[in-house]
């Protein structure tokens, strides 16, 4: 973004930022204080307002169901207000095919409303991944395993939503599917940033919204992997889950990764709270570090300004 560019942003009048949170139950309140921390610092020097909404058809228990009236608002109040910029967080998935995911009609009704009706929005994740399938019916691919860690990816030279950063970018990732670059590339997209390991980080397209996704997790913060890999590994050791989650990579210390394989090797149900005492004392000692935080402001404050920016020029214009 030119500096021009980020100084009529500035002047404009304040964003209005809709966060849609579809995470689990257990994560909801964890997630707002991440997405909220993160708009925060993407928004530095912009005015803007965020609200919070769910979509009602997605499965919750009792107590989530309150939590959610209190502090969210249905889908509904989101297509009456209207907002200028879109966030929607991914979801922990239930079916094999995101189309048998209870909430799939609201879901796919929401990208075709923000297409036509936001200057931008962002797809987190499983949301990136329902969104392309909404939009071309291009479907995510299974992953030999669970991809999870922190990655450095190289960034595309001259991409606006990479701007400012460096030539490698550090990103957590956690899922079991992606979106493949040669799929991406033939229905129009543009690549953001990508790494040999883990494929496609981020990318966007005209919608004629701006739309932008990521397959990784910006929003993170330092000890979200580590409490996934704790959840993870007590569904198996529950026998909730056929398989050990690996690893995430570039992440843990060595210690620690040492641990976790003795650990790994009498990982069965007649251990569970050995295995849950000596899990958990591994995580304590762990001084984690969110090192991808300064490429995910950066991210975000690209994002922001660009809304910014249009929802400046497109009001001028009009007004003219």
């Amino acid at each position: 973004m030119t500096r021009m560019t980020l100084m009529a942003a500035r002047k404009g009048a304040p964003i209005e930022i809709a966060l849609v949170n579809n995470m689990p139950d257990q994560a909801l309140e964890a997630t707002v204080a991440q997405f909220s921390g993160l708009v925060r610092m993407g928004a530095e020097g912009l005015s803007a307002n965020l609200r919070l909404y769910n979509l009602p058809s997605a499965r919750r228990g009792e107590t989530a169901r309150r939590i959610l009236a209190q502090t969210h608002d249905p889908i509904d109040g989101l297509y009456a207000r209207g907002t200028d910029a879109l966030i929607v967080t991914g979801a922990e998935p239930r079916a094999p095919d995101l189309s048998d995911e209870s909430y799939w009609e609201e879901f796919a009704q929401l990208v075709a409303w923000a297409r036509a009706n936001t200057f931008g929005a962002l797809w987190s994740c499983l949301a990136a991944h329902g969104a392309v399938l909404a939009l071309d019916g291009l479907a995510r691919r299974r992953e030999a395993e669970k991809i999870s860690g922190v990655y450095a990816c190289a960034v595309m030279q001259g991409d606006w939503a990479t701007q400012g950063m460096a030539p490698l970018l550090n990103m957590p990732h956690s899922r079991y599917n992606g979106l493949a670059r040669e799929d991406l590339e033939r229905f129009g997209y543009n690549i953001s940033s990508w790494s040999a390991e883990v494929g496609v980080d981020s990318f966007w397209r005209r919608e004629p919204s701006l739309f932008l996704f990521t397959q990784g997790h910006p929003e993170y913060d330092a000890q979200t992997l580590s409490r996934e890999f704790r959840r993870d590994a007590l569904r198996y050791i529950n026998a909730q889950s056929q398989t050990f989650p690996p690893t995430p990579k570039n992440y843990f210390s060595p210690m620690a990764e040492r641990g976790i394989a003795d650990l790994k090797k009498t990982a069965d149900q007649s251990q569970r709270m050995r295995f849950s005492k000596g899990l958990n004392a591994l995580m304590a000692q762990e001084k984690l570090q969110a090192v991808w935080r300064r490429d995910a402001e950066q991210l975000y404050r690209n994002f922001l300004s660009q809304v910014a920016f249009e929802k400046a020029t497109r009001s001028r214009s009009t007004a003219l």
